[in-house]
């Protein structure tokens, strides 16, 4: 995992890990409550963390991307 972590570019990792914490509160509290552990009602908190993280996230993760594929293609233009 860790090799595959590091050829990511640093803005894809920030956009995985933003996504991975503004998603994870409001997806284990709509998970407990389908189970019926608890009743959520109104999960304001929660939804609005997701909805702050969300997009920053998707376009800091398609950012990162764009970053390593021009790196890649860099590095294989340099090897040719």
């Amino acid at each position: 995992m860790k090799k595959n972590w590091s050829k990511f570019h640093l803005t894809s990792k920030i956009g995985i890990i933003m996504l991975i914490v503004g998603l994870c509160p409001i997806l284990v509290l709509f998970g407990l409550d389908f189970l019926g552990i608890i009743d959520a009602g109104n999960a304001l908190g929660p939804g609005i963390l997701a909805f702050l993280t969300f997009y920053p996230a998707i376009i800091l993760i398609v950012i990162g991307n764009i970053l390593t594929n021009r790196k890649r293609e860099k590095i294989k233009s340099s090897q040719h």
